[in-house]
Order: structure tokens, then C-alpha cells, then sequence
């Protein structure tokens, strides 16, 4: 197995020119995607949204086969219970059916979680490497999903929706806190801070990063609903 799938940990260039590049790549790959589905009827958006989960899909089943293949996947890391790897299915979910809440969920949950995602992906092996590639496209996908909900779909966030996706993303960590500590598991860190570099890395130790989180996350999701602040949710094409 080549040094492309190989499992030696290499350091990793945090914004560097390559992880500067692809995310520049994913940006523009968003961009004439979102226009292509503005500029597409019906039967074209539809194609595109099931092209955009299936991509996901396949990002997401590849890295599990990887991970399989060299003996790597554990059960305490590689269940989709991160919040990016739920939200990565419930994106997909999203997209094949439009059902509005998973719009909702999309927009703010799958943004918010993914882009700091990009910033600081996951590359323990270094970014010329498959995780690397896979880690920025299944979160860059994930993103541009979020503002097609927006932007195509015609999803259009109300006053209350940052506080719902807010209350939900709490509920969802008083969940898995338990089934971190069956597992010896570390989901959605509210156990400790993960061992690559994020942007936990700014704040104390734990619990305090936790709490501090609190602020952070709803400031994040208000920040998503600002530029409709003047709007009234005129609902979606999704019905």
C-alpha cells in the first residue's frame, strides 16, 4: 500500500498551500454548483442534489472501507455519532427528500460544524494522503449542501430556528456524553479535546472548553440567520 493509502502519521501542514488549494478548489466547486442549481428546472436540481449525495456517500463509505482495510477503524472513533459524520448523513437525507427540518439541520448544524471541519480537518497522516482529500471533500460537500438548502431550495430561516438548532445540538451532547463513557469514546468531544489540532486548541481544559463553546455555537448559528433577519419564512420548494 502506497504512501497515498499507508497509515504512517505525518505532521500536518495546517494552511498550507495544499490544504489553502483544495480548500480554494471546494469553494469554487460550491460556487458553480449553487449556480448551476439556481440556473436548473426542476428535473435538472433534482439531479444535482442526488449527484451531491451520492458523492457524500461515497466520500463517507470509502474512508470507512479504508479504515477497515488497515486495521484502523474502532469503534470508539468511527461511528457516525461526531457531529460532522451525523450531520454528513442527515445531509444526504436532506437532499434526496427536502424535507424542510433537514433542511434546517443542514443549513445550521451542517454549516457550522463543517466549515471549522475545513479549517482543521483531520490529517494525522498528512495532507498528501486519501483521509486528507476525503476529510476536506466530505466536509466541503456537507457545506456547499448547507447553502444549497438556502440558496436552490428556497429554505429560508425564521427567528426561532438558531435557538431550535441550538437546543438540539445540547440534546444531542447530553446523549452521546453516556454512550461515550460505555464506549471509552471521545464523540463529539465533550469528553476532551481531540488530539489533531482545532480550534479547541484556544480554549482551556475541560470542562471549560465546553461551556465556553456555549456562546460560541449560538453566535455561529445567528450569525447564519442574520441575512434573513428582515425576512419572514416564506417556506421552501421543499413544501
Amino acid at each position: 500500500m502506497g504512501p497515498f493509502f499507508g497509515t504512517e502519521r505525518v505532521p500536518f501542514d495546517l494552511f498550507g498551500p495544499i490544504h489553502l488549494a483544495t480548500i480554494g478548489v471546494v469553494l469554487v466547486a460550491g460556487l458553480c454548483l449553487i449556480r448551476a442549481g439556481m440556473a436548473a428546472d426542476e428535473r435538472g436540481r433534482r439531479r444535482l442534489r442526488l449527484a451531491l449525495g451520492l458523492a457524500i456517500l461515497l466520500l463517507l463509505v470509502s474512508r470507512h472501507f479504508w479504515k477497515a482495510a488497515t486495521g484502523l477503524w474502532a469503534v470508539q472513533n468511527d461511528l457516525p455519532l461526531h457531529l460532522c459524520s451525523a450531520m454528513a448523513w442527515v445531509t444526504i437525507y436532506g437532499l434526496w427528500t427536502r424535507h424542510p427540518r433537514a433542511l434546517r439541520l443542514m443549513y445550521f448544524l451542517g454549516v457550522a460544524g463543517a466549515v471549522q471541519a475545513l479549517l482543521t480537518p483531520d490529517a494525522e497522516f498528512g495532507v498528501v494522503h486519501f483521509t486528507f482529500f476525503e476529510s476536506v471533500g466530505s466536509h466541503g460537500t456537507v457545506v456547499i449542501a448547507g447553502v444549497w438548502a438556502v440558496m436552490v431550495e428556497g429554505y429560508r430561516p425564521t427567528a426561532r430556528d438558531p435557538w431550535i438548532a441550538f437546543g438540539l445540538l445540547n440534546l444531542y451532547a447530553v446523549v452521546i456524553y453516556p454512550v461515550n463513557l460505555l464506549l471509552a469514546s471521545n464523540y463529539l468531544y465533550v469528553i476532551g479535546k481531540p488530539l489533531v489540532p482545532t480550534i479547541l486548541d484556544v480554549f482551556p481544559g475541560w470542562p471549560w472548553y465546553i461551556l465556553l463553546l456555549e456562546p460560541v455555537a449560538i453566535a455561529l448559528f445567528l450569525a447564519l440567520w442574520l441575512p434573513f433577519r428582515k425576512r419572514r419564512a416564506g417556506g421552501s420548494r421543499a413544501g
